[in-house]
């Protein structure tokens, strides 16, 4: 006589807790003793984790004058939680971030060893396994000829932060797929089937998202399963694509300056040019470093802003007076280029805003506006109190859009006619960047235009707080 089923099901749950019990308490006691190892050996992901963040700082100080390095290292320290610490040759010492979660400042050997022998430094230290440490890591950052060591510092969390989450999904995973089986009963009858899902998610895991369970393949009792799993191949598939298609944008931006600079460079080598040839050359090639490193910047600023998860700094604010602020710095564009500005800022409009975000939001569109603009045209700017907080308006009289290119201008790397935009330069992040900071503020961006009829940009933002939209 078969066991009853309520039999069945508690002998199935009490061998399935001691087996669980067995395999997770000797996981837990292997993830201990490896991860405890290859912390006292500097092998830490956590140490590794900040030397990749920290080459990619000190890459982007190389480019930059160190008057600007300050600018460059408070926004990195403080939207990653970092303490920074830059030790020169003489033994200056400055710090940048929080200055209490990261612990002692680096020791002297490993302030000697980055700046006399060119080392990479890593070092994690905790008291036992249970408790939070100070993660270090140091490298050597060079710029006209002085030497500066470059540490990086962040609170170490527990070495078991969520493991017990971890091992609790799994547990649950595991007991719901046990209990699911159960009560099919006789699973393996479907064998033949399950081998087209289990062939699936095998070919996703290495690469394939032309993944598709067709209907006359799906097992009945899991057609919701065959469902998820061919969503999934379909999302994937569309990530890598986007994937792709970032890396080769971010590619070809890179290669088209670096192309000239070599070209140029190899032309100043040769014999026999005169002065004025060897000046021209010697512009370009600034010129194209100079995008390069503007590339950079907007690469760095617009991750930041995608990687942001703390609240904006929120403070009553006159637009008016600060898109007129932001009128007047840009004063050299539109005067060189004979631009007649009409602006219209006659009331006060007052809302919550971060200031600094939202002046980058104007500069880069009223940038883009009289870039666009040919000699002698119009810009006009409008702010102005609506119903639910303000609107501005900038509009242009430049080479405006095509009705195939609008919707995509906000996207990165999009360039409009690129045949012209190479011509006046730009790296097509700027709108991007409008974008985020308009999203962070629960405000709208829009545009309207058509070729050669100009351009309006129009941006709306509530009165009231904004909350931080989540993360795509």
């Amino acid at each position: 006589m078969d066991m009853p089923l309520w039999k069945r099901i508690l002998a199935g749950l009490a061998g399935m807790i001691l087996m669980n019990i067995a395999i997770y308490t000797t996981f837990t006691i292997a993830y201990t003793a490896v991860s405890y190892y290859k912390e006292k050996h500097n092998q830490s992901a956590l140490t590794a984790e900040l030397v990749h963040d920290g080459q990619l700082i000190a890459d982007i100080l190389t480019s930059k004058p160190s008057s600007e390095w300050k600018d460059a290292l408070l926004p990195a320290a403080s939207s990653n939680g970092y303490r920074i610490v830059l030790v020169d040759a003489k033994g200056k010492v400055e710090t940048f971030g929080d200055a209490e979660k990261a612990g002692s400042l680096p020791s002297q050997e490993a302030t000697a060893a980055v700046l006399e022998r060119g080392e990479k430094v890593e070092l994690l230290k905790r008291s036992n396994p249970f408790v939070k440490g100070t993660a270090l890591a140091g490298m050597k950052v060079s710029r006209g000829g002085q030497q500066y060591a470059l540490f990086i510092q962040e609170e170490a969390p527990s070495l078991y932060r969520g493991l017990p989450q971890q091992l609790f999904t799994v547990f649950l995973g595991f007991l719901l797929l046990f209990i699911i089986l159960l009560l099919i009963g006789r699973p393996w009858r479907h064998r033949d089937g399950a081998r087209v899902y289990i062939n699936a998610i095998r070919r996703m895991s290495k690469g394939d998202f032309s993944v598709s369970i067709a209907k006359s393949e799906q097992i009945p009792q899991f057609g919701e399963l065959a469902a998820s799993i061919n969503d999934m191949a379909a999302e994937l598939s569309q990530l890598e694509q986007m994937r792709q298609t970032f890396i080769s944008n971010v590619s070809h931006e890179i290669q088209s300056p670096l192309t000239s600079i070599r070209g140029f460079a190899k032309a100043l080598q040769h014999e026999g040019i005169d002065d004025e040839q060897r000046n021209h050359y010697a512009s370009i090639i600034e010129n194209e470093s100079t995008r390069l490193s503007k590339l950079s910047d907007n690469l760095l600023k617009l991750t930041t802003l995608e990687a942001r998860d703390e609240p904006i700094r929120l403070k009553p604010l006159r637009l008016d007076q600060q898109v007129r602020s932001m009128i007047l710095a840009c004063e050299p564009l539109w005067m060189d280029k004979n631009i007649v500005m009409d602006v219209g800022l006659d009331e006060e409009v007052t809302i919550l805003g971060d200031d600094e975000l939202l002046s980058q939001v104007w500069m880069n569109i009223l940038a883009n506006s009289m870039k666009f603009t040919p000699e002698g045209g119009t810009v006009s700017v409008e702010v102005k109190q609506t119903a639910g907080g303000a609107s501005v308006s900038i509009t242009d009289t430049g080479i405006g859009i095509s009705e195939e290119d609008l919707p995509h201008i906000f996207e990165r790397f999009f360039k409009a006619d690129r045949s012209r935009n190479r011509k006046l330069g730009g790296s097509g992040l700027g709108l991007s960047i409008v974008k985020r900071i308009v999203d962070m503020h629960n405000g709208t961006v829009t545009a309207s235009s058509k070729a050669d009829a100009g351009t309006t940009i129009t941006v709306t933002l509530p009165s009231g707080p904004p909350q931080l939209p989540a993360k795509k």
